[in-house]
């Protein structure tokens, strides 16, 4: 209990600053010390490549398995979705120049796989700039990339479809919430941005539900369509292609912004100590499973930049330890019906009244 006390004693002498610097210093440390420990830690260009390597054969395999009928959609979906899990942190740790920055073909080689083999994302080298800028403005209004994926939104049904489907679900945004005279601007800017892997995803994804539902229906009426043989044999291709790639991205992308616009926090935010929180209660593990750990980890990333994902996921203990005495929230499920601000709002009332 007395060091427990201690402990809170030393916190409420440290300024935000000191805060901020002991966090990174514990953090930096750990990393050090298991790098040490672990020399091939240190081969970072050659471990990043490995990932990418075994990612992209565990979609092969699992695509392969699925066409050849050894395993079912079911199954293949989630595994494909297991597997492009590593492929965003890679390209998440790409935008950072993790990996060959110093062999500039191989280093936009992976960033031009990470995205065919995730095909609803938006331009890598479009989203760098985003990202960067989040890391200035995380937690305010000019946060685009977080904003895009429904962090500060209400939570309503356009949310949930922004989450689901960050680029028809932004172009439905723009529909129904901007200015008429920006409407076709702000469309053909994300139009551009996702073109052409996102486009072609969603053309091909929501052409699917559209088949599946016309033939449901027409069975259910007794008025089955008689489709053509080209039509027959097109569809059975685009199956084949959602189950392998584009339902597991669209499984991927919900649970990796559903943790993401969650733990990171929308208002109120003034420092790097309230941007995010971090999720890693038992009951957000199946989401867990699809964006490799994101809420348990991604937190640590905005204190130390420059630590690859596999890193992260070594030093979170520690890290965890230090980011809890300082304050850092964790599963702090208020977020939801705050709209993910980071104060309570009898905190926003009470700081109200101090300036009047």
């Amino acid at each position: 209990m007395s060091h427990q006390s201690d402990t809170l004693s030393k916190n409420d002498t440290l300024s935000e600053h000191d805060k901020i610097d002991l966090i990174r210093k514990i953090i930096r440390h750990r990393g050090n010390e298991l790098r040490e420990k672990y020399p091939i830690l240190k081969q970072q260009n050659f471990i990043g490549m490995s990932i990418l390597i075994l990612a992209v054969s565990g979609v092969l395999i699992s695509g392969w398995a699925y066409w050849r009928g050894h395993i079912s959609a079911w199954l293949c979906i989630p595994l494909v979705a297991f597997f492009t899990s590593f492929l965003h942190e890679l390209e998440h740790d790409l935008i950072h120049w993790q990996y060959f920055k110093k062999n500039k073909a191989v280093h936009h080689f992976m960033l031009l796989t990470v995205w065919a083999f995730r095909p609803g994302t938006i331009n890598p080298w479009i989203r760098r700039r985003m990202h960067l800028l989040h890391h200035k403005t995380s937690g305010t209004a000019a946060d685009i990339e977080e904003r895009g994926i429904g962090n500060g939104q209400k939570y309503n049904t356009l949310r949930w479809f922004v989450m689901f489907d960050t680029f028809t679900g932004n172009l439905v945004k723009i529909l129904l919430t901007t200015p008429k005279d920006k409407k076709l601007k702000h469309a053909l800017k994300i139009i551009a941005a996702n073109f052409p892997f996102a486009v072609a995803c969603a053309i091909t994804w929501y052409g699917f539900l559209l088949f599946h539902l016309i033939d449901g229906v027409s069975i259910v009426l007794n008025n089955e369509v008689t489709w053509s043989a080209q039509t027959l044999a097109t569809m059975h291709i685009v199956n084949n292609v959602v189950v392998v790639l584009i339902a597991p991205f669209y499984l991927r992308s919900l649970c990796l912004n559903f943790i993401s616009s969650n733990m990171h926090y929308y208002g109120d935010v003034h420092s790097v100590l309230q941007q995010t929180q971090v999720l890693n209660a038992w009951y957000f593990w199946p989401l867990q499973l699809f964006c490799f750990n994101f809420g348990s980890t991604h937190g640590i990333h905005h204190f130390v930049v420059g630590e690859p994902f596999y890193i992260r996921q070594l030093t979170a203990p520690a890290a965890h330890s230090i980011l809890r005495e300082q304050g850092i929230r964790f599963n702090d499920l208020g977020t939801f019906k705050r709209n993910n601000r980071y104060q309570l709002k009898q905190q926003r009332l009470s700081n109200a009244l101090q300036h009047t």
